[in-house]
């Protein structure tokens, strides 16, 4: 139940696991994207995920901005319900909530994460991982998930391009059994 706001080790931990190759397993390479999957527990815990996108024509700093405006979220990621943030607890760190809509039979989801961003050089870290608020309790129309770990590393491959790596290992609660998350999220992921 505390809340930690991550230093620079946990950047850096973050950062390393990104970069990481040994005990991932990719599961999909095509135009540019590419997904992992790492195998945790087999049938006991959830998988980590990991995708990589080589973004040719955006900037670091502009991908690093669109991920940070609420507002415009709203435009391009189409399973947003709400989002909105709660509060600031530092100058890189905030409390926010996130909804989004799930497929057919299954509940929509939210959840409220602690969300902390490190801007180095031409590279950034955001990365969030869940968290209670008692302003905001779980919702009955929702199923509130938690995100364990969750974030992107954008890093700078020239002045008009950049990879994105988006890490994440998250419970989506609800009375999914866990081998049936870790399967779909191989699938769900690319998308």
């Amino acid at each position: 139940d505390s809340v930690q706001i991550p230093d620079d080790r946990d950047f850096g931990a973050f950062r390393a696991e990104c970069e990481a190759e040994s005990g991932w397993s990719l599961t999909y390479s095509k135009g540019g994207l590419s997904v992992w999957v790492q195998l945790l527990e087999p049938d006991r815990a959830l998988h980590k995920i990991k995708c990589r996108m080589e973004c040719k024509d955006v900037p670091a700093e502009t991908l690093y901005d669109v991920l940070h405006d609420i507002d415009y979220r709203k435009k391009w990621d189409t399973n947003v319900i709400e989002t909105f943030d709660i509060g600031k607890l530092t100058v890189n760190s905030d409390v926010g909530y996130y909804a989004w809509r799930c497929p057919k039979p299954l509940k929509n989801r939210d959840v409220i994460t602690l969300r902390s961003w490190l801007p180095m050089g031409s590279d950034y870290i955001i990365m969030n991982y869940s968290v209670k608020h008692p302003k905001y309790p779980p919702r009955k129309d929702m199923v509130r998930a938690v995100s364990i770990q969750t974030g992107y590393l954008i890093e700078g491959t020239g002045a008009k391009s950049c990879t994105i790596t988006y890490l994440a290992q998250v419970d989506p609660k609800g009375s999914l059994p866990k081998w049936v998350v870790n399967k779909s999220s191989q699938f769900l992921a690319p998308k």
